[in-house]
């Protein structure tokens, strides 16, 4: 049975200032595979270790857009404060089942020699040492799956708009 969800602080850019780096990766594709992987549900659950992604908002996605993210019996309702088409996402933890007040996520794209560079920075808030030990592990998913997100659009061209 799932947790129930905590209202989150309704945290939006500012709230980024506090956050300890941004974790950067190069991919040799252009933006818009890149982006094309962002808006797929299912990718997210092939290069992250997450269950399942539901996007809860009518295309075409933009600020306001919502989605349920589930890991395992934790859930997450995000809502995204920031959309730009083709470039930039990003999420406040909205809702969650997490021992957290507060978090964000922004995926950043830009355009680099050779491809694009797809930039991730977030911030988690909890008790302490919650909120050190969730922020720790949000960034090692993402510094671990990047690598799995440029094998699985190079594995997948087409799906991707290659």
């Amino acid at each position: 049975m799932a947790k129930a969800l905590k209202q989150h602080k309704p945290v939006a850019e500012h709230y980024l200032e506090g956050a300890k780096g941004t974790i950067a990766h190069k991919f040799p594709f252009p933006a818009s595979a890149v982006w094309a992987a962002l808006l797929d549900a299912e990718a997210w659950t092939e290069w992250l270790p997450i269950t399942k992604v539901t996007w809860t908002s009518p295309q075409p996605f933009r600020d306001g857009t919502t989605r349920t993210v589930e890991i395992g019996d934790m859930v997450i309702e995000e809502y995204f404060f920031l959309w730009e088409e083709g470039r930039r996402m990003a999420f406040r933890f909205d809702k969650s089942s997490l021992p957290i007040s507060a978090g964000i996520e922004d995926y950043e794209i830009v355009d680099v020699l050779g491809g694009c560079e797809l930039r991730w920075t977030g911030r988690v808030s909890a008790i302490f040492p919650l909120g050190f030990l969730v922020s720790k592990q949000l960034a090692g998913g993402i510094r671990a799956g990047l690598p799995k997100l440029e094998a699985l659009i190079a594995g997948d061209k087409a799906r991707f708009g290659l």
